[in-house]
């Protein structure tokens, strides 16, 4: 078991250069907030039971479709997934909203589904967050207060052999009710990898031209030093033919006063 300790400053720096840049994410109990370490996945499952947090999530999505939602608890979804049928799973400031015994066995099928990570995030110990009456409007002001209070608290030896751990002694600052806390709260990250690393098959690009397509294949395709050879020869012959790129013919077409042009700005 590995455990690296960080400051708040770093820690979702360090987070990230442990995630694996993959193609298909199950993001459960993503709430208003689904994960980001995996930029631009290609299929992007979000799986949330409280229905108001789904619809604020898909408004601000638009029309991506990348995302898929699921209004569901973990439990009816992820148990019909067959075995590795997802790249990572996400489970970040959701296992401590389960009773112990359920959030064991969330982490188990989560990593029957996965095929390289399963990624934690929650308070390191238990952080008590309890809404007596759950009709009180949660910290966004939405009617999600039942599902925000914490049943479960979590340390490094509460999880199976084979997981690595960062944790940041002082993350959690503020409250669910963003007041200032006293002392800080720990924050611990759980990952577990699961397969050797691999390169994506797929990339989502968006607004790209058909030479940036043809420019991202040859990066993928070449060896790096093979593909830094090219892009000086090609740079080369421009300057030889007095040609430009496409970098280089925008800014002449502007600088020539093009249809962008202001009128009489020649």
């Amino acid at each position: 078991m590995g455990v690296t300790y960080v400051g708040r400053d770093e820690a979702m720096e360090t987070v990230a250069s442990r995630i694996e840049d993959v193609e298909v994410v199950l993001d459960l109990g993503p709430g208003i907030v689904p994960q980001t370490f995996v930029k631009k996945p290609y299929v992007h499952i979000c799986v949330d039971a409280h229905r108001p947090y789904i619809e604020r999530v898909k408004r601000e999505v638009g029309d991506d479709p990348r995302y898929v939602f699921l209004n569901a608890t973990w439990d009816t979804v992820v148990p019909l997934l067959p075995d590795k049928s997802v790249d990572t799973v996400f489970a970040l400031e959701f296992i401590e909203h389960l009773e112990k015994e359920d959030g064991l066995r969330m982490l188990r099928e989560a990593e029957r589904v996965a095929r390289k990570q399963v990624v934690v995030g929650t308070p390191c110990g238990f952080y008590h967050q309890h809404y007596e009456d759950p009709t009180v409007p949660d910290r966004w002001g939405m009617d999600g207060a039942y599902w925000q209070s914490h049943r479960s608290g979590w340390q490094p030896e509460d999880f199976p052999e084979g997981w690595e751990f960062i944790i940041s002694p002082d993350f959690i600052v503020e409250d669910e009710h963003d007041h200032l806390m006293e002392e800080p709260m720990p924050q611990l990250w759980a990952l577990r990898n699961l397969g050797p690393e691999a390169s994506r098959r797929y990339f989502v690009m968006e607004g790209a031209t058909a030479w940036e397509h043809f420019k991202l294949a040859l990066e993928q395709g070449m060896p790096p030093a093979v593909h830094r050879g090219f892009q000086s020869a090609w740079r080369g012959l421009l300057r030889v033919t007095g040609r430009k790129g496409p970098a280089g013919r925008a800014k002449q077409h502007v600088e020539g006063g093009g249809a962008a042009a202001a009128p009489g700005a020649r």
